[in-house]
């Protein structure tokens, strides 16, 4: 297999020209402009396509937020960290903001809280069976969205993808701190 990160980007230009243009500092004004809609279109279409997904389980009655709440709680459950603060932490959000989205949900009938056995000042969040129902078809939209990418490239093209991917994620995490 191809290890494109020892790769020379004059290869990586001739397999695909927007890789070329992240892995070098020279990117021309359109091709900022066509960089720039593409995230833009493919985060509307994403979001769209995953509200159309979950429409005949959630009845519209939840937001695309209010689901990956419910992810973060799945998610940090796998780790025993599923209190209140490790789930806002993951999700990037103020701990009132997440009590008020848990609220809501909560009423709803997806979640619930359980007050730990040693302390009693610690709150856990559990998915409702209808919860881990809407989990289930949430990370099956995403399965079907990245099974849907991937056969559709090549080894080749899929290996450039992961590493554009790959130096995209480390400049996504940079923005709101110093480095961005």
């Amino acid at each position: 297999m191809l290890d494109v990160r020892q790769t020379d980007p004059s290869v990586i230009y001739h397999s695909s020209f927007i890789i070329y243009h992240f892995c070098t500092p020279e990117v021309f004004l359109d091709d900022k402009e066509q960089i720039n809609k593409f995230f833009v279109d493919c985060f509307y279409s994403i979001l769209s396509a995953e509200e159309r997904a979950l429409e005949p389980l959630c009845h519209g009655n939840l937001s695309v937020k209010e689901i990956h709440v419910i992810e973060a709680v799945y998610l940090t459950k796998k780790t025993g960290e599923n209190n209140f603060s490790s789930i806002a932490k993951r999700l990037g959000v103020a701990l009132g903001t997440l009590t008020a989205s848990f609220s809501r949900l909560e009423q709803k009938g997806l979640l619930y809280k359980v007050r730990d056995d040693d302390d009693k000042r610690v709150f856990y969040i559990e998915l409702t069976p209808f919860g881990e129902e809407i989990n289930d078809a949430h990370t099956r939209f995403h399965e079907q969205m990245v099974d849907g990418i991937v056969t559709r490239l090549s080894q080749e093209e899929l290996n450039h993808l992961v590493f554009a991917l790959d130096r995209l994620g480390d400049f996504f995490k940079t923005l709101g701190t110093d480095g961005g």
